[in-house]
């Protein structure tokens, strides 16, 4: 079919940009059966000039991130399918001792995540896989045999074809100008070649993607940034190569370099600069390409000054320098070809994927990289048409890259541009999962942030509410409590501040900041019929009474675990977390509420603030402040008040996170700062603590309860979660036909707590579960933490269920070692809730 032939008036399924990612959107769409399906792009087909165009292709398919892995593997495995991959191996060099460490846990993630084949070499089995690189000044490496090159132009183009075999149709060298929408629904595509009227649109334009948001007024928080790419002339290593057995692709991450083979030359790729950040508006369209001597508009001209200077911030050599250490031959060779390439950047480094919430029928596939690009197709494509998000079919949990993670002030050119330009920096940087940005911060504080940090609070960042970790003045209290050392990696960014709040919860009482959590109140005469459609228990319980409850997608996926506390016949709230938790839940509730005004949803993410009082004395801390009863008769666990603490107006919940007496209290943000003053003054002579999260989290695990995003996400149902007994079959709700089968077939996996049997020993979650001896991997950890009140190392990994009874041995893979481990009954800490319950 010719680009210019005439395009339609109308389709079911409109998708903008020819690139790996649109091609691969619209081949699984029509392998799902849509057959109305129209690709569109500004470019020739299917080399159309955006990043599919220039990318290297490179496919490592291990990541810390479990998503990142499944859609890398699965873009290995279709395009090979495809003829449009190249498996060469892959491998990763350490230059430091760090680095060799973070292999070994890196191996261990691929090991757990599904691919296979990943080994540990020496220098001298790297340099015999790839012979010009100086063993002599590397630690060693990781090797895939499985990863290679994606050729994403020749992979585009199969795709496509196998798309228009099955209905449908790609047109080049057309230009989108606008995106019409009517009454919240988007209605049709507007190029230079007519308009084509719309159903769905997906927008897989990479670096162009907020260009499409500011036509229909949606905030896409992604930067374009170029970085280099360079091939040599012959090397002497390379001479006579042979074009059907190629090197393994080379990454020094300790110096943001990657590198490939070209028959005899060598390409090498370079971060190791200074953030280039561009602005959408400003790539080069066509008419400009020719002027510049550029070939494609995702091109800007090579800048010597980034490869012979350093201008990397947290480098000590130059690109240059760098690529001749590991490689001495380039020294001599000389470039012939060199770009600056643009990659797109969120402020997480995640991509952008899923519908808009202002206008239906619009998608997004956004800052994704060749490596994901297969991958990302199916998901959306699965989630446009069955209207859950799947990999290949199977559930997936795509919440690191769903639109509606960002908050509100992630919208801003501002700090869109600082947290890509700091992703673009870090992109191959050794960052540890404690470390914090530097820039954006302290833009959303509680009340009570000046009298934390006057205590000393380590503040992370949490949707941009500044959140305390642990306080440095507990570390005080070492004389009191014993808190046994940590491994070096896991000790970093570390404070033994926690163990003692861990335990001084336990013995006596403290405060904790629960301000990022959200109420979401949902109130009218139809509010019980409608949360009982979308939460899995049962809500039709007296005022005053709170349930816990999982929401579930069509597929059982458990999209949230909340608590939910009737306050009147036709008021509730619903408590979730806070950064995306706020996002994603409410948003989720808001698309679901009927459309007849018989409910209303309001989301409480910033107008209230609240302290959880946990802990033995929690009660007299609170009795004498408040105006409600806080006996066990007249205030029982699981119910929630609207009373007074002093003049303060509150909403208390009677529940514990850490798995103690206590109540969260509620107050609006304007008396927050009272509010904990009140709280600590009267907590003085019970030696209350200020806790941070980072023991709220270790006592949590210890008492087994969930977490939303680690052992609680849309990839686990609530049954392999654990938390059947929230399940209520006899009342309807969104996923109950998913789950009914899933009681009825049974599971394979659920989650299971393992204790580590050497004293003071842990681990971290991404790590794989094994028989004592054994090299075949049955289960990953998916949380860990140290329990400091059992005084063990303990693991949640899911397992199957012939494995998960209590008293097995097990083993735990970190960082090439092996350390054994023992399944257990939960919960681990009070299993009789004497505590919870006193």
């Amino acid at each position: 079919m010719s680009t210019r032939d005439t395009i339609p008036d109308a389709a079911g399924t409109v998708i903008v940009g020819a690139g790996c990612v649109g091609c691969s959107a619209a081949y699984h769409l029509t392998r799902l059966g849509r057959e109305d399906v129209v690709v569109v792009d500004q470019g020739p087909l299917f080399e159309t000039g955006g990043s599919t165009s220039h990318a290297p292709g490179l496919v490592f398919q291990t990541s810390g991130c479990k998503l990142m892995t499944r859609m890398a593997s699965y873009t290995r495995e279709l395009y090979e399918d495809l003829d449009g991959f190249r498996t060469c191996g892959g491998i990763e060099v350490a230059y430091t001792e760090d680095r060799w460490n973070y292999l070994k846990r890196k191996r261990e993630w691929g090991r757990s995540y599904g691919v296979e084949g990943g080994e540990l070499l020496s220098p001298a089995e790297v340099a015999d896989r790839v012979p010009q690189v100086d063993e002599a000044v590397i630690h060693g490496g990781y090797s895939v045999p499985t990863d290679g090159k994606a050729h994403a132009v020749d992979a585009s183009a199969a795709m496509a074809e196998r798309a228009r075999a099955a209905g449908a149709a790609f047109y080049g060298e057309t230009t989108v100008t606008d995106l019409e929408t009517s009454d919240g629904e988007i209605e049709a595509v507007v190029t230079d070649r007519g308009r084509i009227a719309a159903d769905e649109v997906l927008v897989a334009t990479n670096i162009w993607g907020p260009l499409f948001g500011d036509m229909v007024d949606v905030d896409i928080p992604l930067v374009p940034c170029a970085h280099q790419y360079l091939v040599s002339d012959e090397l002497e290593e390379l001479r006579g190569a042979n074009r059907e057995i190629e090197q393994p692709l080379l990454r020094h991450q300790d110096r943001s370099l990657y590198f490939r083979q070209h028959g005899e030359r060598y390409g090498i790729g370079s971060y190791n600069h200074e953030p280039l950040l561009v602005d959408p508006e400003d790539i080069y369209g066509p008419e400009r390409l020719e002027d510049l001597g550029l070939e494609y508009p995702s091109l800007r001209e090579f800048t010597e000054t980034h490869f012979y200077e350093n201008t990397h911030p947290d480098h000590d050599q130059t690109a240059y320098d760098a690529a001749c250490e590991l490689v001495p031959s380039l020294r001599d060779a000389e470039f012939e070809s060199a770009i600056n390439g643009m990659f797109s950047f969120t402020p997480d480094g995640m991509p952008i994927l899923g519908p808009t919430e202002e206008v239906d029928g619009l998608w997004w596939a956004l800052a994704i990289w060749v490596t994901q690009s297969g991958g990302a197709g199916s998901i959306v494509a699965h989630w446009m048409e069955d209207g859950v998000p799947r990999l290949d079919g199977e559930r997936v949990d795509a919440t690191p890259a769903h639109l509606t993670r960002f908050q509100s002030h992630a919208g801003s050119r501002e700090y869109t541009r600082g947290r890509g330009a700091q992703q673009y920096q870090e992109v191959y940087q050794l960052i540890h999962p404690r470390e914090q940005p530097r820039e954006q911060r302290a833009l959303r504080r509680s009340p009570f942030y000046e009298r934390q940090a006057e205590l000393g609070a380590a503040f992370y960042d949490t949707g941009g509410w500044e959140v305390p970790q642990w306080y440095e003045r507990n570390e005080s209290l070492l004389e009191e409590y014993d808190v046994p050392d940590r491994p070096d990696w896991l000790d970093r960014g570390w404070s033994k501040a926690q163990g003692v709040e861990h335990r001084a919860v336990r013995d006596r009482v403290a405060m904790v900041d629960m301000t990022t959590y959200t109420g979401i109140e949902v109130t009218g005469e139809g509010a019980c019929e409608f949360l009982q459609g979308l939460l899995t228990n049962d809500v039709d319980v007296s005022p005053g009474r709170i349930r816990y409850a999982a929401m579930c997608n069509e597929d059982g996926g458990i999209l949230a675990d909340v608590t939910v506390a009737r306050f009147a016949d036709d008021r509730y709230v619903v408590f979730t977390g806070g950064g995306n938790s706020a996002t994603l839940h409410s948003r989720w509730l808001r698309e679901h509420a009927p459309d007849d005004g018989s409910v209303s949803v309001t989301t409480h993410d910033s107008s209230l603030c609240g302290i959880g009082v946990f802990g033995p004395d929690a009660r007299n801390v609170l009795a004498p402040l408040v105006e409600a009863d806080l006996s066990n008769d007249a205030f029982p666990f699981y119910t929630a008040r609207e009373t007074y603490l002093e003049s303060l107006p509150v909403t208390m919940l009677r529940l514990s996170y850490a798995g103690e007496l206590g109540w969260e209290v509620y107050t609006p943000m304007e008396y927050g700062a009272r509010l904990w003053e009140a709280i600590e003054d009267a907590g003085e002579e019970y030696g209350v603590v200020p806790m941070g999260w980072a023991a709220l989290d270790s006592t949590s695990v210890e008492k087994g309860f969930r977490l939303w995003g680690t052992d609680v996400t849309p990839e686990y149902d609530p049954y392999e979660a654990g938390i059947g007994f929230a399940v209520d079959l006899e009342t309807d709700f969104v996923g109950k036909e998913a789950l009914l089968e899933a009681r009825d077939e049974g599971i394979d996996r659920q989650i299971t707590p393992v204790t580590l049997d050497e004293p003071g020993a842990l681990v971290d979650a991404g790590h794989p579960v094994f028989d004592p001896g054994g090299d075949e991997v049955f289960g990953d950890v998916v949380r860990a933490e140290y329990g400091y009140t059992i005084d063990a190392g303990v693991a949640y990994a899911y397992l199957p269920p012939d494995a998960a009874e209590a008293g097995r041995a097990v083993e735990i893979g970190y960082e090439n070692d092996r350390y054994p481990a023992t399944v257990r009954d939960e919960p681990l800490f009070d299993p009789d809730r004497e505590k919870m319950l006193r």
